[in-house]
């Protein structure tokens, strides 16, 4: 496994490892993978555009 796959299964691994397992959240893992994602050098952007908003 290479490139951004290979970072995040690195992300996961580690996760999993460094946090007790009641302490485990979707949102901590997410903020795992993109911390790792972003120091190797990923930029993350959103795949849609942001909502449109309405206004009277």
């Amino acid at each position: 496994m290479t490139g951004a796959a290979a970072v995040i299964d690195a992300a996961i691994d580690d996760y999993r490892t460094e946090v007790p397992p009641d302490q485990q959240t979707p949102a901590g893992l997410t903020d795992r993978i993109r911390e790792y994602l972003t120091t190797s050098g990923y930029e993350i952007r959103p795949t849609a555009p942001a909502p449109a908003t309405w206004s009277p």
